[in-house]
C-alpha cells in the first residue's frame, strides 16, 4: 500500500477560480480528468490530483453554507448532501471550504442541482460565510494602502515620476485594489443578473470576464515581481530586489505553515473554535517574524559605505521624468534636479514642487530676480519665526528655480547668501549642464 503510494506521481496547482464560479471549476477538473489527472484534494491554497488513465469524467460542484475549513470532520448537512448525491451516482471527491466537489463516470448522471432558484439562495449563502467577509476588509486594506500612495504622490510627484520603482508601487495600489473591488463587485452584480435571468426561467449567469479579469490577476503578479525586482536592481537598491523576493518566499512558506496547521488540528479532531484559535495564532506569528525577520536580514547587514562618495549624485530616470539629487559640503546644501519629458505633466509638476514647500509652518515666495540664478522663475522658502505669537518669515533654507521644463530645488539648513548664490550655481552646472 505505501509501496503503490510512494509510487503515485502527484500533481499540485494553485486555484485560480471564483468560489461561486462552478462551471469553471466543473470544466476545469473534467479537462483535467481527460488528461489523466484525478483530483485528490481541493486545499485552501493548493489542490492536489494523482495520475490515472485518462478518462470522461463528469464533475459537480454545490455548496454548504455552513461548512468550514477548520471542520475536522463533514457537518450533518454535509453528510446528508452526500448521502444524497450518492443515490444519483455522485461520489464525494473533496471540499473546498464551503464549496463541495463531487464527480461521477456514469455516461448521464442524474444532476445535483435542479432548482436554479435554490442553486442561487445557497451560493449566497455560502459566499456570505468567506467570501463577501475576506474581500470586504481587503479591499479596505488596499484602498488605505492606495490613499497614503496617492497622497504622497500628489503631495510632491516628481520623485514618484523619474522611479520606475515608485511608478510601480504606485500602479500595484492602483491595479490591486481595482482587481479585488471589480471581484467583489463583480459578484453582486452577477447575483442581480442571475436573478433576473432566473425569474425569465433561465439558469445563473456565466462570469466570463470575471473569470478571465481573475487568470490575469496571477500574470499582473508575476510581472509586477519581475519589473519590480529589476527596477530596484537599476536604480541601485538591491536591498529593496532582496526584501521583495525574501518576502514572497517567506509569504509562500507562511502559508504552506498554516495549511499544515489545518491539516494536523483536523487529524486530532480539534473543534472548529479550537482550530481557528490555534491557526490564528501560527499566522499573527508568523506574520510577525517575516516582517520583522526579512527585514533584519535584508538591511542588518555590515555596511560597506565607506567606498561610496556620499556627494555623488545619484540619478533616475523614466519616460515621464528625470531626476538627479545629491549634496555638497562648501557650501552646505542639498539639490534635487527635475527635468519632465512629459510636457502635458510640466505645469502641474512646477505647481506641485512649489505647494509642496509651503504648509501652515512654512512659507513660500517668488523672487523677483530671477536672472541672477538663470531661471524663468524663482521662488524661497523657509520656516515661520514665531514672535510675540505672530507669525513672520525666518530664514531661507529653499530655493526653487523653474526654467522650461526643469525644476530645480536647493535645501540648505543654514540658508544661502548672494555671495553662496553663484557658487551653488557653479556646482549644479557641473552636476547636470545647467547653464
Amino acid at each position: 500500500m505505501n509501496k503503490k503510494e510512494s509510487k503515485e506521481k502527484i500533481k499540485r496547482e494553485i486555484p485560480n477560480y471564483l468560489p461561486f464560479d462552478y462551471e469553471a471549476v466543473e470544466a476545469h477538473l473534467e479537462k483535467m480528468a481527460a488528461k489523466g489527472w484525478r483530483l485528490v484534494n481541493a486545499g485552501t491554497n493548493v489542490w492536489k490530483y494523482r495520475q490515472a488513465e485518462p478518462a470522461r469524467v463528469k464533475y459537480a460542484v454545490t455548496y454548504a453554507p455552513e461548512a468550514s475549513v477548520y471542520d475536522s470532520e463533514p457537518t450533518e448537512s454535509q453528510k446528508t448532501l452526500a448521502d444524497f448525491c450518492a443515490r444519483g451516482g455522485w461520489v464525494k471527491v473533496s471540499d473546498w471550504a464551503q464549496v463541495q466537489i463531487f464527480c461521477s463516470e456514469e455516461e448521464n448522471p442524474v444532476p445535483i442541482e435542479t432548482d436554479e432558484e435554490i442553486r442561487l439562495e445557497v451560493i449566497k449563502s455560502a459566499m456570505k460565510k468567506n467570501f463577501i467577509p475576506s474581500n470586504v476588509v481587503l479591499v479596505i486594506i488596499l484602498a488605505f494602502n492606495l490613499w497614503r500612495v496617492a497622497t504622497g504622490f500628489f503631495y510632491n510627484p516628481l520623485p514618484c515620476l523619474s522611479s520606475w520603482l515608485m511608478l510601480l508601487s504606485l500602479t500595484f495600489a492602483v491595479v490591486a485594489f481595482m482587481l479585488v473591488a471589480a471581484d467583489l463587485a463583480g459578484y453582486f452584480i452577477w447575483v442581480r443578473k442571475s436573478e433576473r435571468s432566473i425569474e425569465e426561467g433561465g439558469t445563473c449567469c456565466g462570469v466570463k470576464i470575471l473569470r478571465t479579469l481573475n487568470r490575469w490577476c496571477l500574470v499582473f503578479a508575476v510581472i509586477y515581481l519581475l519589473l519590480y525586482v529589476v527596477s530596484a536592481l537599476q536604480e541601485g537598491q538591491s536591498d529593496m530586489a532582496k526584501y521583495m523576493v525574501f518576502f514572497l518566499l517567506g509569504f509562500v512558506c507562511l502559508v504552506a505553515a498554516l495549511d499544515k496547521t489545518r491539516e494536523f488540528m483536523k487529524s486530532k479532531g480539534a473543534s472548529r473554535s479550537g482550530s481557528r484559535t490555534v491557526v490564528i495564532v501560527v499566522d499573527v506569528i508568523m506574520a510577525f517574524v517575516l516582517v520583522f525577520g526579512v527585514r533584519y536580514f535584508v538591511f542588518s547587514g555590515d555596511d560597506s559605505g565607506d567606498a561610496v562618495d556620499p556627494y555623488a549624485p545619484e540619478i533616475q530616470s523614466t519616460f515621464i521624468a528625470e531626476s538627479i539629487s545629491g549634496q555638497c559640503a562648501d557650501p552646505k546644501f542639498s539639490y534635487e534636479i527635475s527635468e519632465v519629458k512629459c510636457e502635458a505633466l510640466a505645469d502641474w509638476c512646477k505647481r506641485k514642487a512649489i505647494e509642496a514647500e509651503e504648509s501652515d509652518w512654512r512659507w513660500i515666495r517668488e523672487r523677483e530676480n530671477p536672472q541672477q540664478w538663470g531661471a524663468d522663475r524663482v521662488f524661497e522658502g523657509g520656516w515661520y519665526d514665531d514672535i510675540d505669537g505672530e507669525k513672520e518669515y525666518g530664514k531661507t533654507d529653499v530655493v526653487i528655480l523653474i526654467r522650461d521644463n526643469s525644476i530645480i530645488r536647493v535645501w540648505s539648513i543654514k540658508g544661502l547668501t548672494e555671495a553662496e548664490t553663484g557658487q551653488v550655481m557653479s556646482i549644479l552646472e557641473g552636476v547636470a549642464g545647467i547653464s
